[in-house]
């Protein structure tokens, strides 16, 4: 590679090959702490670097979704390629059933008499469906030339002028809406155990890119065999959901005698589908202790005391009796200690779904991975509400799915009406560096290329401090820039420049 050897060493700094060439050009000047221009131009060499290593291996181009679902299957010891997705020979059945239909027959005429660009197949379709939905089975060449013509006046109404400010509109229109919403959270159909954040709050941690959302939930769906099994769910909940020592056992702690005493709930055992037995072995092992139990099978009456690991130790206690404060300490780990359920699912409920009477599972909290790896789960409908979570479990194209959803439920939730193409813009924003950015100044805005741009949204004297000890260099390329040092933007009527050349004679 052609990357200059002080630049070389940053880059290289314990990261292998395949870490420094998805890196973007924002983080490669970070890194080699220079200006965005000098990054730009470190990342164009490393992606060549990478195109010739790819074509010398015959191994094609790869994306990061792609890296992330080849370095899972290797784990699992499954080989096997990518499909390449056919939307023509997907979507071919289909049209050959329609295609015969006198309505479609109809609106494709019409559509070829008025002489311009034809309309696709998919929205023919989709005003097919519309009018099969009102029972209609036929319509005359009048009402289709009328619904083709309404149908491109809409098309021309919804689109976006040329050089017009797309993100300025996108924001005027979730914003506006959003003036309405509430601050409230809400409860779940039927779940009354299942706060889910809504309204405002939930819009900005879906901007704002959170780790965790402030109540992270999945929907879990079974597959064939156990979907109308309430048995079979019950126990999947009981065994993903986590419970503490503290959930199944009353803990008494007997200072005089130095050690801890666990009274198991019988009830609570059944419940969790766990055995007194059960719950000593995995003691046993979490804290590497001897349990006493009180009978040797189905114990109902556990004892730990401090620095016992053996039953020889017993006999030794007398002499090196443990200290009040090992006491303590252990009582503290004894109660939050997991014996059993997937780490961050707090709770499990067995739900029926009205409409399709199949049993699902409705969780607090969030594990996608782990939940992914079970027996018996549904995983192409299994669901999360935590957009980081898929993309580290599915890629970058799931994680723009999940915030077009997201988005697309709370605003629906609080009954307002806003443009999906919106919600693509922000969507395809928040992910068009191959991973989740938050919109604010540790994201997006604060990744700019401009430095004034940059210094205009927050922390300005922060941003110029850091530029002009690198030396940075402003294109004055923005809309932002441009307005702050008085020129005309590249938008609307400032993106063209008109010329009169006068007639000759």
């Amino acid at each position: 590679m052609q990357v200059p050897e002080e630049f070389a060493h940053l880059l290289a700094d314990d990261r292998k090959w395949d870490d420094v060439k998805v890196l973007t050009s924002q983080e490669i000047a970070a890194l080699c702490k220079t200006d965005s221009e000098t990054g730009n131009k470190l990342h164009q060499i490393i992606l060549t670097a990478a195109g010739g290593r790819s074509d010398s291996s015959d191994a094609g181009a790869t994306t990061v979704v792609r890296r992330r679902v080849a370095s899972r299957r290797r784990r699992t010891k499954v080989v096997q390629e990518l499909e390449v997705y056919d939307e023509d020979s997907k979507l071919g059945l289909y049209y050959d059933e329609i295609v015969e239909d006198p309505i479609h027959k109809a609106l494709v005429k019409a559509d070829e008499a008025t002489g311009g660009k034809p309309l696709s197949a998919r929205v023919l379709t989709d005003l097919c469906d519309s009018l099969w939905a009102r029972e209609r089975k036929k319509i005359t060449a009048k009402q289709a030339t009328e619904i083709i013509d309404a149908t491109r006046a809409a098309f021309k109404k919804a689109r976006i002028d040329p050089y017009e400010a797309a993100g300025i509109t996108t924001a005027q229109s979730i914003g506006e809406p959003g003036t309405q919403m509430t601050m409230r959270t809400f409860h779940y159909a039927g779940v009354a155990t299942v706060n889910v954040t809504q309204g405002l709050p939930r819009i900005i941690e879906i901007v704002d890119a959170r780790k965790v959302p402030d109540t992270p939930t999945m929907t879990i769906r079974l597959d064939e065999d156990k979907k109308n099994n309430a048995d079979a769910a019950r126990k999947l909940a009981a065994g993903i959901e986590v419970t503490l020592a503290k959930n199944i056992a009353d803990i008494e702690t007997d200072v005089a005698q130095r050690k801890l005493v666990l009274k198991l709930k019988v009830g609570n055992l059944k419940q969790k589908n766990m055995t007194g037995d059960e719950v000593r072995d995995k003691l046993s092992r979490a804290l590497r202790l001897h349990i006493i139990a009180d009978k040797e099978k189905k114990p109902r009456v556990l004892t730990i005391i401090p620095g016992v690991i053996k039953e020889d130790d017993l006999a030794d206690l007398n002499e090196n009796p443990p200290s009040y404060t090992e006491l303590l300490q252990l009582e503290d780990k004894v109660r939050d200690l997991r014996l059993k359920g997937i780490p961050g699912i707090e709770r499990a409920n067995v739900q029926k779904d009205e409409q399709t009477e199949e049993f699902y599972l409705s969780t607090i909290g969030s594990n996608l991975a782990r939940v992914s790896d079970l027996e018996g789960i549904d995983r192409s409908r299994t669901y999360t509400n935590n957009i980081i979570e898929i993309y580290e479990y599915l890629g970058i194209e799931a994680a723009r799915q999940a915030i077009i959803n997201e988005l697309k439920a709370t605003l629906e939730g609080a009954r307002l009406e806003v443009d999906v193409r919106h919600l693509l813009m922000v969507a395809d924003v928040m992910t068009s560096e191959g991973a989740v950015r938050a919109i604010g100044r540790h994201g997006v805005s604060g990744n700019k290329h401009s430095i004034l741009a940059r210094a205009a949204f927050e922390v300005t004297v922060n941003h110029l401090l850091k530029a002009g000890i690198i030396g940075e260099r402003d294109r004055l390329t923005g809309v932002a820039e441009n307005i702050i040092v008085g020129q005309p933007i590249s938008l609307g009527t400032g993106a063209v420049e008109l010329f009169y050349i006068p007639e000759e004679g």
